[in-house]
């Protein structure tokens, strides 16, 4: 989840090849590599020991069957699922519809919008109709996921099977104003590691996340919505055991595919 340095010796006495690092270990530019800080020694130990790292943290967080719908797992069946913020296809060409006064309406790019107006007289380019292509939406693809259970439990079972789940004995739970454990859960939000903002305008009954704010966790309960923190990145870990089996089936067993032992989340409840 989180190349750290003990990870990265775990790595290299297993002799790695590849490491998969859900949290990619550099966020900002980096200037310089030297030894005194831990992100710039873990990057210096991969590049000299030809060791290749690979960070899939927000396609793991948008594609289907990725983390989010894995973290949906322990509510059975459900219906509606959907990402919380919709991704459109980025690679769709700016296009736009023209409609000519007499004439059929035609698809122009936008470069050849000026070249269709510019022989046209004054009031028929004051009459002419413009109208934008919307990008294309990719289905089921985006941050964070919102669901409803075919069958709804109480909230007390639901903090249950979260921890079954997440393989942890404590979770934090904001009651919404005016629940209780007897709370009936419906619907459910969720998104992996820090999701305040993804899950901002869910409608749930629960929303499930590692981290939000004191005042997002606030909004949320005088909202109505009951709400599960159990640290960032104990949202996060479970899954990689399950995308383990995944890749192994992909490359067809060739490859040994090794979940680090050493990984934890940093904050521990004692």
């Amino acid at each position: 989840n989180d190349l750290t340095e003990p990870v990265m010796t775990e790595a290299m006495n297993e002799n790695t090849d590849m490491i998969i690092s859900y949290h990619p270990p550099i966020f900002r530019p980096l200037k310089r590599l030297t030894s005194k800080n831990w992100k710039e020694r873990v990057v210096l130990r991969c590049t000299q020991n030809g060791i290749a790292l690979y960070s899939p943290h927000t396609s793991w967080d948008a594609v289907q069957g990725g983390i989010n719908e894995w973290l949906l797992q322990p509510f059975g069946k459900l219906k509606n699922v959907k990402p919380c913020d919709q991704v459109y296809d980025s690679g769709c060409p700016e296009q736009y519809t023209l409609t000519l006064p007499g004439r059929q309406p035609k698809i122009v790019d936008k470069s050849e919008i000026a070249s269709s107006l510019a022989n046209l007289p004054l009031e028929e380019q004051r009459a002419v109709s413009i109208v934008k292509h919307e990008a294309r939406p990719l289905p089921g693809i985006g941050p964070g996921r919102v669901a409803t259970l075919e069958n709804p439990i109480s909230l007390q079972e639901a903090v249950s099977r979260v921890k079954v789940h997440l393989g942890l004995t404590h979770v934090r739970l904001a009651l919404a104003n005016g629940a209780d454990m007897d709370q009936a859960v419906g619907s459910v939000g969720v998104c992996a590691g820090s999701g305040g903002s993804v899950l901002a305008s869910a409608r749930s009954d629960l929303i499930i996340t590692g981290e939000m704010s004191h005042h997002e966790v606030l909004d949320f309960v005088h909202r109505g919505v009951s709400v599960i923190l159990t640290d960032h990145s104990n949202t996060e870990r479970g899954f990689h055991t399950y995308i383990r089996g995944e890749l192994v089936k992909l490359l067809d067993e060739k490859v040994d595919i090794i979940v680090a032992k050493v990984d934890r989340d940093p904050l521990q409840v004692v």
